[in-house]
């Protein structure tokens, strides 16, 4: 579906791009992640044809020339919290209906799915005013709007969660994993809030200064960068003994005890059916590695 390699960019003195290569299939969701200034935003202008790579080899959804592919950019949205789709000056509902135009689409089907997506998107009371008149949470649910009206093949999300509240943001991401389901469509995704990331994506590429310092699963990273979990207990009776289990460390609390552990090594349910059978256990506290931490942890190790 995505082809990149060998990709460069330059913006002004600047190398935000270096050598990129990467593939990605369809029907994988795939999270595009760094600090600021990695190249994020860079790399995906370039996957949708608003710049052209200084040099490298491209090719999306079979189109090595996006930007002039019409039919191609018909499969393709691009959605971002920091450039904007929605005429300012027109009424959000004037907008949905030159994109329906824009894109070719049948109009007594996509008046259908324009319904369904404003009720999913809890925008029907949004759409008789202007851009400029809404908030930021507001607008973003308007474009992620447009951008799915010609339920495109291919969707980018830069940001695109930006401003909302946290019950419509969970809903929006349910609805992608569906989407994607039912569409067979490949996402990608930024976000500088890393647990959007580990909900929605399968997939990290993980950029530092134009470069790709990871390419794998999301259970890959974790079991790589970030093996160690967390077990607080709180137990009542004598503690059983530890010492056949190979666990990173013990600590004794007032009420139960804190256990820290590889789960390459042992398993969460081991250690829990071994407590078990020595004393009582009232209440279990199980602290998972994040992946915000991870990624903190794989550039301080700068790899």
């Amino acid at each position: 579906m995505i082809v990149l390699k060998d990709i460069c960019k330059k913006l002004g003195e600047n190398q935000v791009l270096d050598h990129i290569s990467f593939h990605i299939s369809p029907n994988e969701n795939v999270g595009i992640i760094g600090l600021n200034a990695a190249g994020k935003t860079t790399l995906l202008n370039v996957i949708a044809g608003v710049l052209k790579p200084d040099s490298g080899f491209i090719r999306v959804g079979g189109s090595e020339n996006v930007f002039e592919d019409k039919k191609m950019l018909r499969k393709l949205s691009y959605v971002s919290g920091m450039r904007h789709q929605l005429w300012e000056d027109l009424r959000v509902k004037d907008s949905f209906e030159n994109g329906i135009k824009m894109y070719h689409l049948d109009e007594k089907r996509a008046k259908v799915r324009l319904e369904e997506l404003e009720e999913l998107f809890e925008i029907k009371g949004l759409v008789h005013m202007r851009p400029q008149k809404l908030s930021l949470g507001e607008r973003m649910r308007c474009e992620l709007v447009y951008g799915l009206l010609a339920e495109p093949k291919i969707l980018m999300l830069d940001e695109a969660m930006i401003g909302l509240d946290v019950s419509v943001k969970y809903k929006i991401m349910e609805y992608f994993q569906e989407y994607r389901k039912k569409r067979q469509s490949t996402i990608l995704f930024t976000s500088h809030n890393l647990m959007e990331v580990e909900n929605l994506c399968d997939r990290i590429i993980l950029l530092d200064k134009g470069t790709v310092i990871f390419d794998g699963s999301v259970e890959r990273i974790m079991k790589e960068f970030a093996p160690l979990y967390r077990m607080k207990m709180k137990t009542e009776g004598i503690l059983p003994d530890f010492d056949d289990l190979p666990l990173e460390k013990i600590r004794i609390l007032q009420d139960g005890i804190e256990v820290i552990y590889d789960q390459q090594k042992i398993k969460t349910e081991q250690i829990l059916e071994h407590v078990v059978k020595k004393t009582q256990v009232e209440e279990v506290k199980l602290y998972e590695p994040d992946l915000e931490g991870t990624i903190k942890k794989i550039y301080q190790k700068d790899l």
